[in-house]
């Protein structure tokens, strides 16, 4: 006849399992939140293609910059102008998306694109020179606490940023260090957070967070 466990025995076993889970659900975690990651800069990387390929066929410009207060916090979206030239895919039907590809870290929007130069604001106005990015001095060599407004793609040492709002993101935190382009505000796998960053230089090099993301 077989013999039933007892409470004491149920009550071990329990605790062994509570303390197993203990250990490996940290990891999972940590495993899930790093393959994100490699999938948020593998889009990042095709966007950028994207808008290389959109550069080439339109003199070496860049899609201009929107920023829409109608649409709430759908500031900063891909550039419609790479959905309609088929640079990218079309977003669903009946959404402010202006690109069917979603910021993986902030779900109903996509990622963001910053550049210099042209604005578009709230839809109909154009701003030359209005879109802007703050780069820090030396960047990305040696950065310093110290930078420059840029609004010119002739001047400007970066021509276009690409991000995602990446885990535990901080607005408050993000915009008080002037992201981003600063090295500082990009995403650390160590602290898990920072936007998670693609940018292309003046000289035609492309840097971001994905340099880092193992470390």
């Amino acid at each position: 006849m077989r013999r039933a466990f007892t409470l004491i025995e149920l009550l071990v076993v329990m605790a062994i399992v509570a303390v197993v889970l203990g250990i490996l659900l940290p990891a999972v975690g940590s495993a899930r939140l790093q393959a994100k990651v490699l999938t948020v800069n593998a889009e990042l990387r095709d966007i950028g293609l994207a808008l290389e390929a959109y550069s080439l066929d339109h003199e070496d410009r860049y899609p201009p910059v929107r920023v829409d207060c109608m649409l709430g916090g759908h500031f900063y979206q891909l550039p419609c102008e790479l959905t309609d030239a088929g640079y990218l895919p079309k977003p669903p039907p009946g959404t402010f998306l202006s690109a069917g590809i979603e910021d993986r870290f902030n779900p109903g929007y996509t990622y963001k694109y910053r550049s210099v130069d042209t604005l578009i604001y709230n839809r109909t106005t154009v701003v030359p020179d209005g879109a802007c990015l703050w780069v820090p001095n030396g960047f990305a060599d040696n950065e310093q606490t110290e930078g420059q407004t840029y609004s010119s793609l002739r001047d400007s040492p970066v021509s276009w940023v690409l991000y995602s709002q990446g885990p535990n993101y901080d607005d408050r935190r993000m915009r008080e260090m002037q992201y981003p382009v600063p090295r500082s505000t990009w995403y650390n796998s160590q602290s898990k957070q920072g936007v998670i960053v693609r940018m292309r230089l003046r000289n035609g090099n492309q840097i971001g967070s994905f340099d880092s993301s193992k470390g």
